[in-house]
C-alpha cells in the first residue's frame, strides 16, 4: 500500500443530484459504523479489486452515512470502509440527511454508482419491502438456477419488459403469472435432453411467448422435437428462439392445424 493519508482522501465529485451532503466525519472508531439493513454482501473479489484501485489512484468518492444517535448507518461504501479498517487507517465519510427512507436512499446511490444486479434488487424486495412474491421468486431461483431476469419476466409475463424491470427494481413487482412460469420451467426441463440450451435466459424468454398462446400443446412440440432434431438451433435473442419453436411446432402440419405461436 502507498501513502495511507492519500488513500482515504476523496476527489471532489458529487454523490448524486438528489442527495446533498450535510457534513463529514473522520472515522477511526469503526464500532460507530453500522451497515444498513439490506446492504449488499461483501465479496472477496470486490475487496481485492478495491484495494488495488485505492493503492493506485485513491478513492473517487467517500462512503455515505446517515447519523442516528451516536452511530452512523452506512448506506454506500461498505467495501471501502472494510478496506480502510483492514489497513488500520481512518476514513472520511459524507453525512447526508435524506428526505426518503434509508433503503430508498440505498437504491438511489447503488443503482447509480454501483449498478445493482438482479440479486441485489431481489434481496432489497425481501429485506425491506417484505414482499412475499420476492421470497417465492428467490426459492424458485435457488431451486432452478435459472437467470433471475428470465424468472421475474416469466412470472409476471408482460409485453412491456422495461416496465416489469422497473417494478422489480422498486420492490413492487407482483408474481402475476405463476402457473405460466411453472409450466415453462417444467417444459424446459423436459426439453433439456433434446435442447441443451432450454434453460438459458434467452430461450425461456422466447419460449414463454409460445407457451402463453392459446392452442399450444406441449406434447405436440415434444413430438416435433424428437421427429425433426435437425430443425433445432440455438439463437442469441429471445425472438430467434420463439421463431424456431414456432417453425418446429408447425412443421409438416396441415394449415388448419397450425398455431402461430411467435
Amino acid at each position: 500500500m502507498k501513502n495511507k493519508e492519500m488513500l482515504w482522501s476523496s476527489r471532489d465529485c458529487s454523490i448524486h443530484p438528489k442527495v446533498k451532503v450535510r457534513g463529514q466525519v473522520l472515522i477511526s472508531d469503526y464500532s460507530k459504523l453500522v451497515n444498513a439493513e439490506g446492504q449488499r454482501s461483501l465479496t472477496a473479489q470486490g475487496i481485492v479489486q478495491l484495494t488495488d484501485s485505492v493503492g493506485e489512484v485513491g478513492l473517487c468518492t467517500f462512503p455515505v452515512v446517515v447519523k442516528k444517535n451516536n452511530k452512523y448507518i452506512v448506506v454506500d461504501g461498505w467495501h471501502r470502509i472494510t478496506v480502510a479498517k483492514k489497513h488500520n487507517t481512518s476514513i472520511i465519510c459524507d453525512i447526508v440527511e435524506p428526505d426518503c427512507t434509508i433503503q430508498e436512499l440505498m437504491v438511489i446511490l447503488n443503482t447509480t454508482m454501483i449498478n445493482w444486479k438482479p440479486k441485489d434488487f431481489l434481496n432489497f424486495g425481501i429485506t425491506y419491502h417484505k414482499n412475499k412474491d420476492y421470497v417465492l421468486l428467490n426459492e424458485i431461483w435457488e431451486e432452478t438456477g435459472i437467470s433471475l431476469i428470465a424468472l421475474y419476466l416469466m412470472y409476471a409475463n408482460d409485453k412491456e419488459g422495461a416496465e416489469t424491470k422497473r417494478r422489480f427494481e422498486r420492490g413492487i413487482w407482483v408474481m402475476s403469472t405463476k402457473s405460466l412460469g411453472d409450466r415453462v420451467i417444467n417444459y424446459a426441463q423436459d426439453l433439456n435432453k433434446y435442447m441443451p440450451f432450454s434453460c438459458n435466459a434467452n430461450f425461456l424468454r422466447g419460449f414463454v411467448k409460445c407457451v402463453d398462446k392459446e392452442g399450444f400443446d406441449f406434447k405436440q412440440l415434444l413430438r416435433q422435437v424428437k421427429k425433426y432434431p435437425n430443425h433445432i438451433h440455438d439463437g442469441d435473442k429471445p425472438n430467434q428462439h420463439a421463431e424456431m419453436i414456432n417453425k418446429l411446432y408447425n412443421h409438416c402440419a396441415l394449415e388448419e392445424y397450425q398455431v402461430y405461436l411467435a
